[in-house]
């Protein structure tokens, strides 16, 4: 019985191939060896047209010549990558058994540098190797993950009548394969170390291809740029929801990278501006929402940010924040005084700063420190309640407006403020008109107008002056906006200088450089395509 129902499904399953193929165009009959109503004649046509496959010579592409590993791995290259990207992969690799010189050296090294392809286990890659089917499995599975293809579990799992031939490396992959329809037995039997034919590889990565699509919202890069080693997401912003996330969801919070992604529901994340590792204190500007969370204004307007508008349209601004505060008489709608350059979310460290702080929940409870002179605002902007020398709580809904200390020249605002009196606060971007949604102030700029951007001159204006910043070659995480609206957000292991060719290269018209080292993180709709590392991060830019 079970060998009858294993004998269906692999039947069901010829027959939902059969209009699949049928419907390809059959353009391989210019294959001496390949007859126009052959089983795999579509999907050799098709690998071939798009320039994935070729014959083995004279018109020939004889399809019942066993595969090798190399050239299995040559296809997955070719569907990826341009001769010129291929190009940057002509160095001896790091398997024993694949010299420079091989024919298929820069198929295996560019699948190796991104995890493709592992080798046998013994420093060699046995390219010449007859590609048995489970490796075949595995292989493809790796390149689906490498790039994002999903690969839908349309059928139920199955158990063949060999599945204790199958190697427990390859087991997942087997499984992955069957599941999707991309793979499938023959009575009941896998045949996992039978090598493929050309004419079943052909036909089995041609399924995938049409099965496991590449994604419709975004692009995975992994190659090298400038003949730097890049890993990098391109999308449109519009299709998503931009945000940040603060680390225990406070501007001094520090939290992991993946419970971060977690709790944001991103699609797409990276770790964005720099941060005091000692108080988590973000160094930078950063808004969510259209709410500002916290100013930093030094270096400002020189220091980038990344923004995205109200609309879900991306660019870099270089802008300066602050609100102003005006004290009305609700009755009779008189202003009675007002403050200029209020800050947001900070910390006065000094006993004698007098700067006017607006401190909300995602600063904390409570302020933390003594205030001089402090109101309570609640949602709706009327003063609840009037402190002085006193650590306040924070509303849930509203704010408290504090200074540490006074001023020589005070002003009247704080004493003359009463409960039931309004306070209407006005924000103020000095250097932009965007009507702004998410900002983080980041930098330096690596890319402007279309041009690599940058000297030590330009990042001292942003306050990096730090040669472990600005010259040496380190872990980084970038984001540059393109002519067409996308968004590019890339990994590399690169100096500055380098990095701004590279974001050129990827089509962008201005790129900033982002925190990185120990911080540095790119997730992918549910991998990483670095990280995640150990250390918290005070916050994340995502898109959801």
């Amino acid at each position: 019985m079970y060998r009858k129902i294993k004998r269906f499904s692999c039947l069901l399953l010829a027959v939902l191939l059969t209009p699949l193929l049928a419907a390809l165009p059959v353009h391989a009959a210019s294959f001496h060896d390949v007859p126009g109503g052959a089983w795999y004649a579509g999907a050799v046509s098709s690998l071939a047209d798009q320039g994935i496959l070729a014959g083995t010579g004279d018109g020939y592409f004889s399809p019942e010549q066993k595969l090798t590993r190399a050239a299995f791995v040559t296809m997955l290259a070719k569907t990826e990558l341009s001769s010129y990207d291929l190009s940057q992969y002509n160095f001896k690799g790091s398997f024993k058994d694949v010299p420079a010189s091989y024919w298929a050296n820069t198929f295996i090294n560019w699948a190796a540098e991104n995890g493709i392809v592992r080798g046998t286990g013994d420093g060699n890659f046995r390219p010449g190797d007859l590609l048995s089917r489970q490796d075949m499995a595995v292989m493809v599975t790796g390149f689906a993950r490498a790039f994002g293809r999903k690969m839908p579990a349309i059928n139920g799992p199955a158990s063949f009548w060999d599945q204790k031939e199958i190697s427990p490396y390859a087991a997942p992959a087997v499984d992955a394969c069957q599941q999707a329809g991309v793979l499938s037995g023959s009575d009941g039997w896998f045949r996992p170390k039978q090598a493929a034919s050309r004419a079943e590889a052909a036909s089995m990565y041609h399924r995938f291809l049409q099965r496991c699509p590449a994604s419709a919202s975004y692009a995975i890069t992994r190659k090298r740029v400038e003949g730097v080693p890049v890993r990098a997401v391109t999308f449109d912003p519009h299709l998503y929801t931009a945000g940040l996330i603060l680390g225990q969801g406070q501007v001094r919070g520090g939290e992991a990278p993946g419970s971060l992604v977690s709790r944001s529901g991103a699609a797409l994340a990276m770790n964005a501006g720099f941060f005091d590792m000692s108080t988590y204190r973000p160094i930078g500007t950063l808004i969510s929402g259209g709410q500002v969370l916290t100013i930093d204004n030094a270096y400002a307007p020189a220091k980038s940010a990344f923004v995205v508008d109200s609309q879900g349209s991306c660019s870099v601004e270089n802008f300066s924040t602050s609100f102003s505060a005006g004290l009305y008489n609700p009755e009779t709608g008189v202003r009675l005084s007002g403050l200029e350059d209020i800050a947001m979310n900070q910390l006065p460290e000094r006993a004698d700063d007098a700067t006017r702080i607006i401190f909300t929940r995602a600063w904390g409870e409570s302020l933390g420190f003594v205030a001089r002179d402090a109101i309570t605002v609640d949602g709706s902007g009327t003063i609840t309640l009037v402190a002085q020398n006193a650590d306040l709580p924070i509303p849930e809904d509203g704010y408290v407006l504090a200074q540490r200390a006074r001023r020589y020249y005070e002003g009247y605002f704080f004493d003359s403020c009463q409960s039931g009196l309004r306070v209407d606060l006005e924000r103020h971007y000095d250097g932009t008109d965007k009507d702004i949604a998410v900002s983080v102030g980041v930098g330096p700029r690596i890319v402007k107008d279309g041009a690599p951007y940058g000297n030590s001159s330009t990042y001292a204006a942003e306050g990096f002056r730090d040669p472990g910043i600005t010259q040496a070659d380190v872990r980084r995480v970038c984001i540059g906006t393109r002519r067409d609206g996308k968004v590019v957000m890339l990994y590399a292991d690169s100096n500055l200088q380098k990095l701004s060719y590279v974001m050129k290269a990827m089509g962008c018209w201005d790129a900033i450089n982002c925190d990185g080292g120990g911080s540095t993180n790119l997730y992918v709709d549910g991998q990483w395509l670095y990280g995640p590392q150990d250390r918290p991060l005070n916050h994340m830019l995502y898109f959801r």
